[in-house]
């Protein structure tokens, strides 16, 4: 039973369409918990044979009927309403806007495992790769983005659980660093994600020169967090949230990188021609 999941989501990445799970005894709560657990995680996974010794499971979602777009907006659109609830939050909207933090990230790593799982199936299966419409490069682009939209996942869930767990100490104002760059990162973003489809390259790179300067300015006004009067945990969790709002700057730079890298080899591809 050890590492169950993890060989089981090594099967679903690699693009197996039925995993078998089998027992020569018969299968354990335990076992029976992991396969919960990895349905819960996987998307287009379902039980199609359960019974004392065997489970079988199978994927019920062609890789090549979704979009890869698809699931980047959703991670997007999640990490964006963890960070608006959390601000709201701040702001003095009800603690329960953040009820979900938990299912709301296992929602975007979610995401990211059906798109290495597509992008997989693309390297190896020249028909997903035709009708997702992607080259090898930009299929790895997409995987690398949704890596980089993962850790931006992480910190919009750290921001938010630390809002949901400190909401009574934390006094810093919206017209503060760092709470004061959250709009603009959002509107930044939107920029970056919007021009997925639009392919302005001009828009991108301006998003990202923006996002670096955001970044900057967010690190530059931590030293004054300390600098302050307040608990140990008033100040050691203002710093942490400055911390994540930094790194999702960071990250978005790195979304705008690879997406930059993605057309630009698109239109390399098209002049070549």
């Amino acid at each position: 039973e050890t590492g169950l999941i993890d060989l089981m989501i090594g099967a679903y990445l690699s693009g197996a369409d039925v995993i078998k799970v089998s027992c020569e005894g018969e299968i354990s709560r335990k076992t029976r918990a992991n396969v919960r657990d990895f349905l819960r995680d996987t998307r287009g996974m379902e039980i199609e044979h359960d019974d004392d010794k065997e489970i079988r499971i199978v994927s019920i979602l062609n890789p090549s009927e979704l979009k890869l777009q698809v699931s980047i907006n959703r991670m997007y659109i999640l990490i964006s309403s963890l960070v608006r609830d959390a601000l709201a939050v701040i702001e003095g909207e009800d603690v329960d806007l953040l009820s979900d933090i938990v299912e709301r990230e296992r929602q975007i790593d979610a995401r990211r495992l059906l798109l290495e799982r597509q992008v997989a199936a693309s390297l190896q299966i020249p028909s997903v790769e035709k009708r997702l419409a992607v080259d090898r490069f930009t299929a790895m682009e997409h995987a690398n983005i949704a890596r980089v939209l993962e850790r931006m996942g992480d910190h919009a869930t750290r921001l938010a659980s630390l809002v949901k767990e400190h909401s009574k100490v934390i006094k810093i104002g919206a017209e503060e660093m760092p709470l004061k760059a959250i709009p603009k990162w959002s509107k930044e973003l939107k920029t970056i994600v919007h021009n997925m489809y639009t392919r302005d390259v001009g828009l991108i790179h301006s998003a990202k020169l923006e996002l670096a300067k955001l970044r900057d300015d967010v690190e530059s006004a931590e030293s004054d967090i300390w600098t302050g009067r307040g608990s140990a945990e008033r100040l050691l969790c203002e710093f942490r949230i400055s911390e994540s709002v930094r790194r999702l700057c960071a990250y978005s730079v790195n979304f705008a990188e690879a997406l930059l890298n993605m057309l630009m080899h698109d239109r390399l591809e098209k002049f070549e021609r």
